[in-house]
C-alpha cells in the first residue's frame, strides 16, 4: 500500500524544488531565509494562526483528493470550482432552513454538500458520455453557471435584510457552525472527515476494483471493453465521487471559514489543486502534504507585507517557481539517479 521508493523520491524533488525557490528568492534580492521563518510564523507561529491554516488546507486538500479520482479515468475535471460552489450553496440551504439553529444543522449541511457537489459533476459527466463534451468546456461552464447562481441566490432569495448588496448572505447561527473542541475553536470535526477520506481513498484506488477499474479508464477509454466493462460507467462514478468530496470542500468554506455563503466561496482552490494533483502525480500521500504545504504559503503570506514590506504578490512567485520547478525536475528525474546513490551508501 505504501510505495517507500516512490515516497523517498517524491522528498528529494521536494528537497530540491525548495532549494530552486531559495536561490530564486536570492536573486530578486530578497532573504529566502527571512521569508521562510515569515511565512512558518505566519502560519503555524501561534494556536490561532495554525487554526486558519487547517481551515485554509481542508478545502485544498479535499479538491486535490477529488481530482485524483477524476484524473485516474482520464478526466481533466475543470469544473471542481463549481462542484465546490455547488457545495456551498447546500450547505448553505441547510444552514438557512428549520434546521439552521438545530445541532444537527452540520451534518445536514456536509450531507446536502455532498448531493450538490456530486450532482454537479454528474451533469459533465453526462455531457461527456452522451452528447461528447469535452469535459473541460463543460467543467469551466458550469463553473460559470455556479458563480451565476451565488450571486443571484446573494442578492435574490437569499439577500441580507434591508442590504442590496453582493457581500453575501447572513451570517449563519453558531449551530450551524463547522463543530469545534469546546472553547478551543479546533476544527477537529474537518481533521476527521479529511484523514478518513483519504484513508478509504487510498484503499479503494489501490486495492479495489472500481479504483482498478478507474485506472484503466484513464489509461486507454477505447481498450477497456477487452477487460468486459464500459468506462462510460466509471467515467460517471468517477464524477459523483469527485464532486461529493469537492462539495465537502464547499461545506468547509461556507461553514468553517466565512460562516456565510459568499461569491468568492470556492476562493479559487480548485484551479490550484489541479496544480497540486498534477504536480503530484495523483498519489493521495503527497497530495495530502503538498496541499499543505500551499495551505501554510497562503496563511503566512500575509506576514511579508507586516513583517518585511514585501507585496503578497510573492507568495504567486513562489507558487509558480514551485510548480515550474517541480515538473521540471519530475521531466530530468534526477531524483531517481539520487535516491539510487543514496541507497548504495546507505547498502555499504
Amino acid at each position: 500500500m505504501f510505495d517507500i521508493e516512490n515516497l523517498k523520491i517524491n522528498l528529494i524533488r521536494l528537497f530540491l524544488t525548495l532549494t530552486i525557490i531559495f536561490f530564486t528568492l536570492i536573486l530578486f534580492g530578497i532573504s529566502p531565509f527571512e521569508v521562510f521563518e515569515s511565512i512558518i510564523y505566519g502560519s503555524l507561529g501561534s494556536y490561532s494562526k495554525f487554526i486558519r491554516t487547517i481551515i485554509v488546507w481542508t478545502p485544498i486538500s479535499l479538491a486535490s483528493l477529488a481530482l485524483i479520482y477524476t484524473f485516474s479515468a482520464g478526466m481533466w475535471n475543470i469544473g471542481i470550482e463549481g462542484q465546490i460552489i455547488m457545495g456551498a450553496v447546500g450547505a448553505t440551504l441547510v444552514a438557512r432552513s428549520i434546521f439552521g439553529d438545530d445541532f444537527i444543522s452540520p451534518y445536514l449541511q456536509i450531507f446536502m454538500a455532498i448531493i450538490f457537489g456530486a450532482f454537479w459533476g454528474l451533469i459533465s459527466a453526462i455531457l461527456k458520455v452522451k452528447a461528447n463534451v469535452h469535459e473541460i468546456f463543460s467543467g469551466l461552464g458550469l463553473d460559470f453557471v455556479a458563480s451565476g447562481i451565488v450571486i443571484f441566490l446573494i442578492i435574490g432569495p437569499w439577500k441580507r435584510e434591508g442590504i442590496a448588496s453582493t457581500g453575501g448572505t447572513d451570517i449563519f447561527d453558531k449551530a450551524s457552525w463547522v463543530p469545534t473542541i469546546g472553547n478551543s475553536n479546533f476544527p477537529l470535526f474537518l481533521l476527521v472527515v479529511i484523514l478518513l477520506l483519504y484513508l478509504i481513498s487510498a484503499l479503494v484506488i489501490k486495492y479495489s476494483s472500481l479504483g482498478i477499474r478507474l485506472k484503466a479508464t484513464g489509461i486507454n477509454i477505447f481498450a477497456t471493453e477487452r477487460f468486459y466493462f464500459t468506462s462510460d460507467k466509471y467515467i460517471i462514478f468517477s464524477y459523483l465521487i469527485a464532486g461529493g468530496i469537492a462539495g465537502i470542500a464547499g461545506f468547509s468554506q461556507s461553514s468553517a471559514a466565512y460562516h456565510k455563503l459568499v461569491p468568492s466561496i470556492s476562493g479559487g482552490f480548485g484551479f490550484l489543486s489541479i496544480l497540486i494533483v498534477l504536480i503530484c502525480s495523483r498519489n493521495i500521500y503527497f497530495s495530502f502534504i503538498v496541499s499543505f504545504l500551499f495551505a501554510a504559503l497562503i496563511v503566512g503570506g500575509s506576514q511579508l507585507q507586516i513583517r518585511m514590506g514585501l507585496d503578497h504578490s510573492i507568495i504567486g512567485i513562489i507558487q509558480a517557481t514551485f510548480v515550474l520547478s517541480w515538473l521540471v525536475l519530475q521531466k530530468l528525474e534526477l531524483e531517481k539517479l539520487i535516491s539510487q546513490k543514496i541507497t548504495k551508501v546507505f547498502v555499504k
